[in-house]
């Protein structure tokens, strides 16, 4: 079983898999996809099933182990997913948490490290005008409005036809907007997207162009952190997408500085997970959970 962070992530795993004819069933909050005699499963994590046995479990992004309103979920399908064997894929940051966490279980855990196969390379200079726009770009964006305002200026210019990726697109659209960018036959060669893409999606990206550096983030407006920087520049040049090296700018020269302090600093290492959402009054209590 593949549990990934997006619909569109496990979409991809299934799509896959089923294209070299290993059945695979598809199932997200918002779609269920059963294939005859399929062995193998690409779920969203909150759809994990933890009552099933597998040889083999994947959790993508795990590090979401931190994240405020989905920790829980990844600590779910972490602690409760009953495999042979599980494969957790993330930033290094989560190690010393999830190691503690396995602690409890008693399970044996073996880091195994990757470095980045094609180069990243932050550019000195910013976007500055939409008409430097080039075929492979992705500039990104935190705004549902702004991701069409910058979808209607690049297109104003005449050059370029640019795909959208946000989160609350429909998995159809949002699949069909990706696979229009991706197909080198499509007219479609600029992606404009929100932080969705830092999500592990395999796009065609050549370089990454930040809009702007700061985000709302349900409470206030905010720097992006150095994680977020680090996993949406790292969507750029990916191994395996046509281009020989990944780029990184900004839309705005003032921007650039933290751009580069992002890139060049350690992710913070992750002390805890969704505890603090998750304690209840000593007047309660949880008793025969299974699938806690």
């Amino acid at each position: 079983v593949y549990c990934g962070p997006l619909r569109l992530l496990a979409w991809e795993v299934a799509k896959r898999l089923n294209k070299a004819r290993v059945p695979c069933d598809l199932i997200t909050g918002q779609e269920k996809d059963e294939v005859d005699g399929a062995k193998h499963k690409a779920v969203t994590v909150e759809m994990a099933d933890v009552t099933s046995d597998y040889e083999c479990a994947v959790i993508d992004e795990i590090q979401m182990l931190g994240c405020k309103t989905r920790g829980f979920s990844f600590t779910r399908a972490l602690l409760g997913i009953a495999a042979d064997e599980l494969h957790l894929c993330g930033d290094a940051a989560a190690v010393p948490l999830i190691q503690e966490l396995l602690k409890v279980t008693g399970d044996d855990v073996q880091v195994q490290s990757y470095e980045r196969l094609l180069p990243l390379v932050p550019l000195e200079v910013p976007l500055g005008s939409f008409s430097n726009i080039r075929t492979g770009d992705c500039i990104v964006s935190f705004s549902r409005k702004e991701i069409y305002k910058l979808k209607k200026k690049i297109e104003t210019g005449g050059k370029h036809l640019c795909s959208v990726v946000y989160g609350s697109l429909p998995p159809e659209t949002r699949t069909r907007q990706a696979t229009m960018f991706n197909d080198a036959s499509s007219e479609f060669d600029v992606l404009v997207a929100s932080d969705a893409i830092g999500m592990g999606l395999n796009l065609n990206i050549s370089r990454i162009i930040f809009s702007t550096m700061k985000k709302f983030d349900g409470l206030e407006m905010r720097d992006l952190t150095v994680p977020e920087v680090k996993q949406i520049a790292g969507r750029s040049g990916r191994y395996g997408s046509k281009y020989p090296m990944g780029e990184v700018t900004c839309l705005d020269a003032e921007d650039l500085p933290l751009l580069h302090s992002s890139l060049k600093s350690a992710s913070p290492t992750l002390q805890e997970d969704f505890l603090e959402n998750a304690k209840l009054s000593d007047n309660y209590f949880f008793a025969n959970c299974e699938e806690m």
